[in-house]
């Protein structure tokens, strides 16, 4: 059976979008919570990615205090942009998205002892399908603006009571 990514690898850009423009919803809403993080030594490379109030703060909280203010996800999030732009031209290709990623995901499984499944063929999938979406003019470039636009909808979603600071109060919705 061929590896899940050779099929859209061999496939040009505007192909594999068309093909999973169905996803496109579900990714919408992990692009959130799977936005690349930093490498080990450089702020959190805990979870790389996931769904839900410990995993945005598993992610982000920088000073593992068990919250994440805005100035802490501000700094974390441009920290991940940096590193994810290898060839520093302020922006980033798909490729460079997903390495990043994939390298995040691949220090995840190794701290787990686990070998990559199909969980994480199907996570490094879904790192292509949140490219598609976060790059918003879709020329194949995710630019700072474009990063700062879904950072702040993130942080906005997460900080539930809308008090300035994610945490455990932010669980559960009001």
């Amino acid at each position: 059976m061929p590896h899940p990514l050779s099929l859209f690898s061999h496939r040009p850009r505007a192909i594999r979008r068309t093909g999973i423009a169905t996803a496109a919803s579900v990714a919408a809403l992990l692009a959130a919570c799977a936005a690349p993080s930093a490498p080990a030594g450089d702020g959190p490379a805990r979870p790389a990615g996931g769904h839900g109030n410990a995993a945005f703060i598993g992610g982000y909280d920088a000073n593992q205090d068990g919250q994440v203010t805005r100035a802490e996800y501000d700094t974390v999030r441009k920290q991940r942009f940096a590193a994810a732009d290898t060839n520093r031209d302020g922006w980033l290709s798909e490729a460079e998205y997903v390495a990043e990623f994939e390298g995040r995901l691949q220090q995840q499984y190794a701290a787990q002892k686990r070998p990559p499944d199909a969980a994480h063929a199907a996570s490094i999938q879904q790192a292509h399908v949140r490219f598609g979406i976060l790059d918003k003019n879709k020329d194949g470039r995710l630019t700072e603006d474009e990063e700062l636009a879904i950072a702040d909808r993130t942080f906005k979603g997460a900080d539930t009571n809308g008090d300035g600071v994610v945490n455990a109060a932010d669980a559960k919705k009001p």
